[in-house]
């Protein structure tokens, strides 16, 4: 990376200024010194590379970002934007460069305000990269930063370490100690990534400690029942469910008695619709009685339909043929004839005549061509002139304008003049400060400050003598604060001590103790009255069991022997109604409809036929309502034999279940007897009132012993807080009397700093007083009556003044030329304008002639000739085409009249053929209509009309319709009969002996207990799947818990060796790494600037020691160097950086801000020949200094020239 030139505009001190380094004198060399006074710049040049690079200064690095007002901006106080030159609405920085990969590249840094107006807000920095030398732009914005970054291979801190030294720094590394040579390492090489992974050990290991810990008491949460309560639970849980089912069983008898009920219930209702359902068949079929004989009557006249049609439809034909006879009748054909012939003789006259005028026309036509011609040259001559004219006379225009603003302008320019002129003589007190306001201004603002921060700093003296006053009165307040805090901690301590003695005499584990041996013994007595209870009523109840097993089987006898009767009577009923339905299969109902009475049967031979009609159909309805009948007694004993088959099932099961209760009962008496006996206390030999009481003692004793519990833990807690308040007055004290020291120091250095003020405000006064003591502003400055700004802007105003008499002046001058150059212009445009105007009349005068004559041709009628010729061939078309028209009419109403003619003939004849028909289709229908009246006697011409109008749908609907309400009143029929059986058979079967609502209410008062019953066993199941799930989880927990070390142990290893909660150990470990590589990076660059010195580390540590080879390979310590061998290993220790910032980028520039000033005569020679080795390895060293002995030494200069009015010059030496 080499840079080869930087360019300024308007950024601080500097205006304008160019280093080129591509020509003479810096392309010839290798070390070169920028120059100059204090103050004038010279540091500018590296901020513009940095900024022109990376957009940000290293000067402005470590201001804080605090926001300023920068000329009407709020800005930070570290934004780059702030070098931009006060009054310039502009700046810019650039720097040339080549890139890692040999290419030349331009970066710019833009600051620029809006409206380019120096009043203007300033707008955010451009920064854009170029490639050279066709300055093709790559990257601008966000991306400028990246694209820089890969193309010199340096980041912005390694560019500032590596191309721009600051020797400084590296002299307090130098003589830094250990750890504060880590931090400075840590900072330079940009390697703080080693603190934050010790301070993430130490974080890790605290953070495993902490799960560690909440793991721990995690695992007090759980909590297991002991074997007795496991047992004690299991076996509730047993009994829970055999009470569930014993509720089950007893609730099925229950719903079997609601259901039959619900079936009763029901069967009544249908019965009820089944009535309603006849009522409705009956009524509906009545309803469409009419309807339907009206439909018989329609289809018997669908016969006659066709012949009523044609009828009507001959009656129309004849009406609309005897109107088209009358319309043929009543045309004239043989006067329009005589009027076509007339007006085609007509029209072949106007065709003639069109045809002569034509011929007559073609010499005038002619004459009208040549005109036009004459014509449309006098038109472009008078065009042309015209253009001409316009033109002239434009120009004559805008010459006389322009003289006249030349006018204006001398005018105007003359009044500014002497109005200015007038103002700057009025104002000249402000002369002198506006040739240099920049050095006044700032002298004027250093008095005002001095003086503000004058008044300011004695009204803090009385402040903070007044706070001294209140520091000494609060700290005697919190002197007796803390002597009472103090008795009052003693006395409550003393009560204290007295309560534990008290509470240590009651021995809370054996009054616990004994309150569960009560406990359990009145556990076990209840257990065992409990058992005793239920082995009474499971002996009981097994001797009703046993006496309902007894009449349940007699019973089951008597229902199988009924079940087999119905099965049975099924099978006969099935048997016939099978024989019904073969005699009337689809053969045999077809034979039979052929039946005729008195006449032999084809198949059996008999005369007389019972079955041949709807007897059989009844018949086998009969069977079938047998047949169902069977079917459902059969169903219903089959159901009560499987009812009382389950029954009796339940029976045996519960009879089983009480035999068990009663052997379990009895064997968790004696098992509970047994335990007592061998558990036996003094407490057994108790009553159960002594018993009680003695628990309500211990009772009682324990609420005592946790009353005083309480209030030694209150007390506790009251000796805690006392003792924490004793401590903060303490602590508040030892504050107030360090605030005291703290003010009586502010004091003094408030006493130091007024009389410093003091001094400067008289210096100050003494050389402003002796060149404007005459002046008002200087009198109004020192009586607080002017404010700076106001002055500013009297002086900017007088300064613009001076520029505003300057241009005014010019402007006269411009003025007085330009008005000498119009005047002739003016003068011979005049003389073309006339010229050209008598040339156009003349023009205007011929063309009139022509066009007179021109319109006398036609009749003055303004028509081309190729028009006029256009219109005559077209009213010759227009002839001719009337006369074809004309012909072609005549043809056609000859032709009209013969086809006529024809037309008449044939309709006459169609119209004789349909009346001979209808008089044929009128006799047909008569002899209909007299056999349909015999058949209705009623039927009238009238009735047959309304007939015929019903479809053959419409009829077939309403017959359909008759005969689907006929079939559904059967039907309603059969299924009424049906349910009236259905209901008196279940009136007669087995009625419950309890009411319905009886039932209801014994079906609640079950479910009630079965609700209960599941309750108790869902909260005894939980309490044992809780006691599984905690089991489990704490297994769970072990394997967790035993990881879990595993891990704090890792973690403990590694925080010992490398954590502490500042990343302080692992910081120092790597950064002795780190200084060892840069010492190898440093004496390569020592060994070329003094072969005696070699710097060395001292194992395991941060401290720097130097091996002097002169002295046998010596190892002493950095602070016994002399000021130039310091100077020369610092320099060394900054290039080894650079080195080590660069070790995979090629640098061949660099730039050492350094001042030399505090450097002997002797040391500045070392260290002169130590640049110039360094430009002899091939570097382009530039040296920043205004000392005059290094710019003797060096003879290629960039000298920085402070000016009046805060600029500087760049000059190359």
């Amino acid at each position: 990376m080499k840079i080869t030139a930087v360019r300024i505009h308007n950024l601080a001190s500097i205006v304008d200024a160019e280093i080129d380094f591509t020509k003479a004198p810096l392309r010839d060399a290798g070390l070169f010194a920028i120059t100059g006074d204090t103050g004038a710049g010279k540091s500018t040049f590296l901020d513009a590379i940095c900024l022109a690079l990376y957009t940000k200064t290293a000067r402005l690095r470590g201001d804080k970002g605090n926001l300023i007002d920068f000329n009407g901006d709020s800005i930070k106080l570290n934004d780059p934007r702030n070098l931009l030159r006060k009054g310039k609405w502009e700046g810019f920085a650039e720097v040339d460069f080549l890139g890692q990969d040999k290419q030349l590249y331009r970066a710019r840094y833009t600051i620029q305000r809006t409206h380019k107006k120096i009043t203007g807000k300033l707008k955010v920095a451009e920064h854009s990269l170029y490639t050279l030398p066709d300055e093709t732009l790559i990257a601008d914005k966000s991306n400028t930063i990246k694209e820089v970054e890969s193309k010199i291979g340096l980041n912005f801190e390694q560019f500032s370490r590596a191309v721009l030294l600051a020797q400084h720094e590296f002299a307090a590394f130098l003589k830094a100690t250990g750890d504060e040579r880590a931090q400075l390492l840590e900072c330079l090489t940009g390697t703080d990534k080693f603190s934050l992974i010790g301070k993430r050990i130490f974080e890790r290991h605290k953070e495993q400690l902490n799960k560690l810990e909440l793991l721990k008491a995690s695992l007090a949460s759980y909590t297991l029942l002991t074997d007795e309560e496991l047992a004690a639970k299991t076996q509730l849980l047993d009994d829970l469910k055999q009470q569930i089912e014993d509720t089950t069983k007893t609730l099925a008898g229950i719903e079997q008695g609601i259901n039959w009920y619900k079936q009763a219930n029901s069967l009544e209702q249908a019965l009820n619709l089944a009535q309603q359902n006849q009522q409705q068949a009956s009524t509906a079929l009545k309803a469409i009685a009419t309807q339907s004989e009206q439909a018989k009557q329609a289809q018997s006249a669908l016969e006659i339909k066709d012949n009523r049609n044609r009828f009507k439809s001959l009656t129309a034909q004849n009406n609309e043929l005897n109107t088209k006879v009358n319309d043929l009748k009543s045309i004239d054909h043989a006067a329009l004839i005589t009027d076509l012939a007339s007006a085609l003789e007509k029209h072949n006259e106007s065709l003639q005549r069109a045809k002569q005028q034509q011929k007559s026309a073609e010499p005038i036509i002619a004459k009208a061509r040549e005109l036009d011609n004459q014509l449309a040259m006098q038109t472009q001559t008078i065009t042309s002139i015209t253009r001409q004219n316009e033109k002239e006379q434009k120009q004559l225009t805008h010459l006389q304008q322009q003289f006249k603003q030349s006018q204006a302008s001398h005018q105007q320019a003359k009044k500014h003049s002497e109005q200015h002129q007038q103002w700057l003589t009025q104002h000249s007190q402000l002369k002198q400060l506006a040739s240099d306001w920049n050095y006044y201004q700032h002298s004027f603002n250093q008095f005002l400050h001095a003086k503000q921060q004058f008044a300011t700093t004695t009204e803090q003296s009385t402040q903070l003598a007044a706070e001294l006053i209140r520091q000494n009165e609060q700290l005697e307040t919190q002197t007796k604060k803390l002597t009472l805090s103090e008795q009052t901690l003693l006395s409550e301590q003393q009560k204290l001590d007295q309560l534990n003695k008290q509470h240590g005499q009651f021995n809370i584990e054996q009054c616990d103790a004994k309150l569960k041996n009560i406990d359990y013994l009145k556990e076990q007595r209840e257990r065992y009255k409990q058992f005793n209870q239920e082995l009474k009523q499971s002996t009981q109840q097994q001797s009703v069991i046993a006496s309902k097993l007894s009449q349940g089987e007699q019973t089951q006898t008597t229902l199988t022997q009924n079940l087999v009767t119905r099965e049975q009577t099924l099978k006969h009923s099935e048997y016939a109604l099978n024989q019904a339905r073969l005699r009337a299969s689809e053969s045999v109902e077809h034979l039979r409809a052929q039946l005729t009475p008195n006449e032999p049967c084809v198949v059996c031979g008999a005369t007389e036929h019972p079955f041949a009609d709807q007897q059989l159909t009844n018949l086998i309805a009969a069977f079938e309502n047998d047949y169902k009948n069977a079917k459902q007694h059969y169903e219903n004993a089959l159901a009560e034999l499987h009812s009382h088959q389950t029954q009796h099932a339940v029976l045996v099961a519960e009879h089983t279940q009480h035999s068990q209760a009663v052997q379990t009962a009895k064997t968790k008496q004696l098992e509970i007897k047994h335990t007592m006996q061998a558990a036996r206390t003094e407490l057994n030999d108790l009553t159960s009132e002594q018993l009680e009481a003695s628990y309500i003692a211990l009772n009682e004793q324990k609420t005592q012993y946790y009353a005083t519990q309480k209030q030694q833990r209150n007390l506790q807690e009251q000796v805690n807080q006392l003792q924490s308040i004793f401590k903060n007055e303490q602590q508040a004290q030892q504050q107030l009397h360090t605030r005291h020291l703290e003010l009586s120091n502010q004091q003094s250095q408030l006493n130091s700093k007024l009389s410093e003020l003091s001094t400067q405000i008289n210096e100050l006064t003494a050389t402003l007083g002796s060149q404007f003591q005459e002046a008002q502003f200087w009198q109004q400055l020192q009586n607080n009556t002017l404010d700076l700004t106001e002055l500013n802007q009297q002086v900017e105003q007088y300064q613009h003044n001076q520029e505003q008499l300057e241009q005014a002046q010019k402007q006269l001058d411009s003025a007085d030329q330009q008005m000498q150059q119009f005047t002739p212009l003016i003068s011979d445009a005049k003389l073309i304008l006339k010229n050209l105007n008598d040339d156009l009349a003349k023009a205007q005068q011929q063309h009139s002639s022509s066009q007179s004559e021109r319109l006398a041709l036609f009749n003055n009628e303004h028509i081309s000739a190729d028009d006029y010729q256009t219109k005559l061939a077209a009213q010759q078309e227009q002839c001719q085409a009337q006369l074809q028209r004309s012909q072609k009419a005549h043809d056609n109403a000859i032709k009209q009249r013969d086809e006529h003619a024809i037309t008449l003939q044939g309709l006459e004849q169609r119209l004789l053929e349909n009346t001979q028909e209808q008089a044929d289709l009128d006799t047909r229908y008569n002899q209909w209509f007299a056999e349909f009246k015999s058949r209705y006697s009623d039927a009238s011409h009238e009735q047959v009309t309304i007939l015929l109008t019903l479809s053959s749908d419409e009829i077939k609907t309403h017959l359909k319709q008759h005969e689907q309400l006929a079939q559904a009143l059967i039907d309603e029929n059969a299924a009424l009969k049906q349910h009236k059986h259905a209901y008196l058979q279940h009136q007669n079967s087995d009625k419950p002996k309890q009411s319905h609502a009886e039932l209801i209410q014994q079906l609640a008062n079950l479910n009630d207990q079965q609700a209960a019953q599941h309750k108790a066993q869902l909260a005894t199941n939980t309490v044992l799947e809780q006691h599984n799930q905690n089991r489990q989880a704490l297994q769970g927990k072990q394997t967790e818990l035993a990881t879990l070390q595993k891990h704090v142990e890792q973690w403990h290893v590694l925080n010992k060796v490398l954590g502490d909660a500042t990343g302080k150990t692992m910081r120092n470990l790597a950064q002795t790494q780190t200084l060892k590589i840069l010492l190898h990076y440093a004496n390569s660059h020592l060994r070329t600037l003094n072969k005696r010195y070699e710097l060395t580390a001292i194992e395991q540590t941060l401290d720097i020691a130097i091996v002097d080879k002169d002295m046998a390979d010596e190892q002493r310590s950095v602070n016994t160097l002399s000021g130039g061998e310091s100077f020369l290993v610092s320099l060394a220790l900054a290039l080894g950086l650079a080195s080590l910032s660069s070790n995979k980028v090629s640098i061949n520039s660099l730039f050492i801000d350094e001042g030399f000033g505090t450097l002997d005569s002797e040391t500045l020679s070392i260290a002169m020949d130590a640049l110039d080795s360094l430009q002899a390895q091939g570097r382009k060293v530039g040296v920043i200094s205004h000392v005059s002995q290094m710019t003797e030494r060096v003879a290629t200069q960039v000298h920085v020239a402070k000016k009046p009015g805060g600029y500087s010059t760049v000059t190359i030496i």
